[in-house]
């Protein structure tokens, strides 16, 4: 009988939360903003490297018209 109770009063408050009171909410949101900067770190990295090649090649192309 306690079980049966118990269930019950937990529906209740359940169906009566309001949906914007619901921490499961906060977890996703806070799971995409996490997803997103860690992207834009990689694209700033990867971006940082593309510079660093283009650097390096324009380097190696003036070696090349000296030499």
């Amino acid at each position: 009988m306690k079980c049966i109770t118990l269930f019950l009063v937990l529906s209740l408050v359940v169906l009566m939360a309001e949906p914007g009171e619901c921490f499961i909410h906060h977890i996703f949101n806070g799971l995409v903003k996490v997803g997103k900067s860690i992207h834009g770190l990689i694209r700033r990295r990867h971006g940082a490297m593309t510079e660093q090649q283009e650097m390096e090649q324009r380097a190696f192309d003036r070696e090349q018209a000296f030499a």
